[in-house]
């Protein structure tokens, strides 16, 4: 093709033709301009192809994210939702006006249970690919919007339960450094030890253990509820969006 062009240009130099020369050329340039500009967009077609399916397969991983995310937090709920209404009967209990100092020695030295579970390690591989990648601009305003909604106030949340537990567990450490507590097998300190720990006690002090471990404890429970119940409802609905966009793409 080449060639081809070389002996046009050749020829109509040879026979003085300067006009149909030039206007040769610049129909040659355009052509050129042509071929670059189609070239363009097949690789722009190409590249565009290969976002899209990037695209699509991180939203699939992302719900399947989300649900594997449903699973642990149905699992975890129920746990949750037992031990916060434990502990509020155990105040129930304290604020009762037949209340006693047996009643408080009772409920600490056999029934109260200071230990907690740590927050779920939820499934975000797919999202912080979606971040990283700057994919997830490229989404619908929309569902980006949406996406970013969701995992920014479940963040927050998170943050939040993480600041009330490092807080509750300073005032456990102090709580079983002074005291024992026999509710879980394996806090098994022996007769003796338990004895002895509890024979003399500063009722006082043990009330305003109690106090401020069942108060942190009430927060950290219902904080850890409430961003559980979020992400549960925030999963449900991004999954809903998430697949009419890849039903609809």
């Amino acid at each position: 093709m080449l060639k081809i062009f070389r002996n046009i240009r050749r020829k109509l130099l040879s026979e003085n033709k300067t006009g149909k020369y030039l206007k040769y050329a610049i129909g040659e340039i355009v052509l050129v301009v042509i071929g670059i500009l189609i070239a363009l967009s097949i690789n722009n077609w190409n590249e565009n192809k290969k976002t899209n399916a990037n695209i699509k397969n991180l939203l699939v991983a992302l719900t399947n994210d989300l649900k594997q995310d449903t699973l642990l937090i149905y699992e975890r709920l129920p746990f949750i939702n037992k031990h916060y209404a434990f502990n509020e009967t155990l105040r129930k209990r304290i604020a009762e006006p037949n209340a006693t100092v047996d009643t408080l020695i009772k409920i600490m030295r056999y029934e109260f249970n200071p230990n907690w579970k740590a927050q779920l390690n939820y499934n975000t591989n797919a999202y912080s690919s979606l971040n990283q990648t700057g994919l997830l601009e490229q989404l619908p305003s929309t569902l980006q919007t949406k996406i970013k909604n969701f995992y920014s106030k479940k963040s927050a949340m998170r943050d939040r339960v993480e600041k009330t537990t490092n807080d509750y567990q300073e005032k456990i450490t102090s709580y079983v450094d002074t005291y024992t507590f026999g509710s879980t097998a394996i806090h098994d300190q022996g007769t003796l030890i338990d004895s002895l720990v509890w024979k003399n006690i500063n009722f006082g002090h043990l009330a305003a253990s109690f106090q401020g471990i069942s108060n942190f404890k009430r927060i950290l429970f219902a904080e850890t509820r409430d961003e559980l119940n979020f992400s549960l409802k925030g999963s449900r609905q991004l999954l809903v969006h998430i697949n009419n966009y890849l039903n609809n793409d």
